[in-house]
């Protein structure tokens, strides 16, 4: 039975505020332009148990709770552009993290419109529902707005803001954090030639935590790309960027990146390459360089599919000690269509780069992942999905010489015995390893079983997953 408390949480007013306005614009919309409208409510009760809650390696507390939900998705149709706009209210009753009782109330406001042949623009605002910060429980609230403009034939601007704030389990220290991650990027596009191109754009970001953090930090980014190409099977392109970041805690450093591939076309979804890259970190406690000769292949073999690999070198080189050894530079995305009802889809990407905005402290990281996603259909309304990843991430700097390793295994049913029902079981193995005394390394298991009733809904179409969605869902990034 469950026990609702005497005072609710309310709606926190920025949530209101947004959700207030989103429903002034959709009416306004509706009212101007001949749009085509299509309502979608649903109705659900979950069950979720985990049998460590906080993600600790030594005082694991298991953890049920029961969500009582609510689903209103009203979608918005015309000839240039759509929307959909969704509320969902839930009460989640806890069994031992009582405190953590309350309603939730998430909002979301997505869409893409194009007012001319010139101009497009994409969308999307997130409210998660939470208010307060209970470790355990992962929030992330989040906006973003794209803009596209062909300023002529040959010439693109591209305008983009991303915005979020999360509570979550922090890379550096596995501490439960808030924080605060905004970037703000503008690039310009222009074709010369048929295969030719020259990218120029700039990246502002900044992260802040709701207690002072070492990672919290401010970063000025300007960037340029050439891609050229000599005769139709020759050619090369070109990266260089600059990076000053400004930490709130720790030292200052610019960060100089830039390389150059050579290429010959074997054909039309097959090249070839000998790539350098080089990268050099400047700090007032000493400098740092890292060179990477390589040679690999390009193989496109779809817009969202294909395979690139290189086998190189790579050398870090610190004020006072050198680490070598080879690197794969490994991208690559494939789904493969077994029959009808079966489909395997594989991921796996590794490379270098500073360090993420919850590890921005830690410098220079190397990394590893590969997923996949095996999506099975039983009958016309039984379905099965079995999904894996791994992830390594090596934290190479002489003061840090840490390595993480991730590793997720999960599997779900989903059962359709009427039209308008849906029932889903999901189960999902996490265990999480580090070299580092200074954070916790955790195992979890956790199990939900769902049941959602969709009064207006039809038997959904099977879809292919991008590769964007699929990395989000298997990485959780």
């Amino acid at each position: 039975m469950v026990s609702i408390p005497k005072e609710s949480k309310p709606i926190p007013t920025p949530a209101l505020v947004g959700i207030l306005t989103c429903v002034m614009v959709v009416s306004w919309a509706v009212q101007t332009f001949a749009m085509k409208m299509e309502f979608s409510p649903s109705l659900y009760i979950s069950e979720d148990y985990t049998d460590n809650h906080f993600q600790t390696d030594t005082d694991k507390r298991e953890e049920f709770y029961t969500t009582y939900g609510v689903g209103l998705s009203l979608g918005f149709l015309e000839r240039t552009g759509q929307a959909v706009l969704s509320y969902s209210p839930e009460f989640k009753d806890y069994k031992n993290n009582y405190e953590s009782d309350g309603w939730e109330h998430n909002a979301s406001f997505a869409g893409n419109l194009n007012p001319s042949k010139q101009v497009a623009v994409d969308f999307s605002f997130n409210y998660d529902g939470h208010g307060d910060d209970n470790q355990g429980d992962t929030w992330q609230h989040g906006a973003y707005v794209g803009t596209a403009i062909q300023v002529t034939r040959h010439t693109d601007l591209t305008l983009s803001g991303d915005y979020t704030k999360s509570y979550d389990r922090q890379v550096r220290t596995g501490e439960w954090k808030e924080s605060e991650d905004t970037s703000i990027t503008t690039k310009v596009t222009h074709q010369f030639g048929e295969m030719n191109s020259l990218d120029l754009g700039y990246t502002y970001s900044f992260d802040n935590y709701a207690d002072l953090d070492s990672d919290e930090y401010e970063s000025h980014e300007p960037s340029a790309f050439i891609s050229f190409w000599f005769t139709p099977q020759w050619g090369f392109d070109s990266n260089i960027s600059f990076e000053s970041r400004t930490y709130e805690i720790d030292e200052d450093e610019k960060i100089y990146t830039g390389d150059i591939r050579l290429i010959k076309k074997i054909t039309r979804h097959f090249d070839t390459y000998v790539k350098y890259k080089h990268t050099r970190t400047n700090r007032d406690s000493g400098d740092e360089s890292v060179y990477n000769p390589s040679v690999g292949f390009d193989w496109s073999i779809t817009e969202d599919s294909g395979l690139s690999l290189g086998l190189g070198y790579l050398i870090q080189e610190w004020d006072t000690e050198t680490d070598s050894g080879l690197f794969v530079d490994l991208d690559a995305f494939k789904t493969f269509d077994f029959s009808r009802r079966g489909t395997l889809t594989l991921s796996a990407s590794s490379g270098y780069d500073a360090s993420s905005d919850d590890a921005a402290s830690l410098g220079f990281n190397v990394y590893y992942q590969a997923g996949f996603l095996y999506s099975y259909e039983v009958t016309k309304r039984l379905s099965a999905d079995l999904d894996g990843s791994y992830i390594r991430d090596e934290y190479t700097e002489p003061d840090v010489n840490r390595v993480d390793n991730t590793t997720n295994l999960g599997l779900s049913l989903s059962w359709m015995p009427l039209r308008w029902m849906n029932i889903r079981f999901s189960y999902n193995f996490e265990d999480y390893t580090s070299d580092s005394d200074t954070i916790a390394e955790y195992t979890e298991n956790k199990a939900t079983m769902m049941v959602t009733l969709y009064p207006l809904r039809t038997l959904p179409a099977k879809e292919l997953i991008s590769r964007s969605d699929f990395d989000k869902r298997i990485f959780k990034n």
